[in-house]
């Protein structure tokens, strides 16, 4: 694989942040949250397709307004580079502070949730260009569809709560 499409640094650092905070042991809820869950969110509105109780229609409508939010949160991580690089240059600050780590936490969520942005558009444009928008997308793609994009907004869920954390750590820093 390309080291200048590869992703799977980053998949590893979000993967790597679903751990205790006290422990740094992997916690199976959030594997169940993040993972398991937009599973079950995706099967289940499969088989509601498949019962013709849940139907998308013209998904191309969708294309937009995701690649915007995924726009912004490509904005927002460049926004926590800048924010890692100027918490890493602080001197005061151990590599092992809190707030060093919930930054890192936080960026690895970020670039995560970019990546799931873009495999949702992908996913959307793929459903868009093979469906008609007028008959409802199948029970498979709707399964899918709704799994990214669940595991898309509990991956940003996480993000607001890593930025809420890093924030509450704001009054250990030393003064300057």
């Amino acid at each position: 694989m390309s080291g200048k499409w590869d992703v799977r640094d980053i998949a590893a650092a979000n993967f790597g942040t679903y751990v205790d905070g006290e422990t740094s042991k992997a916690r199976f809820a959030d594997f169940f949250a993040f993972i398991l869950l937009p599973l079950i969110f995706g099967a289940g509105a499969g088989i509601l397709r498949q019962m013709h109780h849940f139907d998308l229609l013209d998904v191309s409508k969708f294309i937009g307004g995701i690649g915007v939010f995924t726009g912004l949160l490509f904005g927002l991580l460049t926004n926590v580079f800048t924010l890692s690089l100027r918490v890493r240059r602080d001197e005061g600050l151990h590599p092992a502070h809190d707030i060093i780590r919930d930054v890192a936490e936080l960026f690895a969520n970020i670039g995560w949730a970019v990546l799931v942005g873009l495999t949702l558009v992908v996913a959307l444009v793929i459903v868009a260009a093979t469906h008609d928008p007028k008959v409802p997308v199948g029970p498979y793609w709707t399964g899918i569809l709704v799994a990214i994009f669940s595991h898309l907004i509990l991956t940003v869920l996480m993000s607001l709560k890593r930025l809420w954390f890093a924030h509450s750590h704001v009054a250990n820093l030393p003064p300057k």
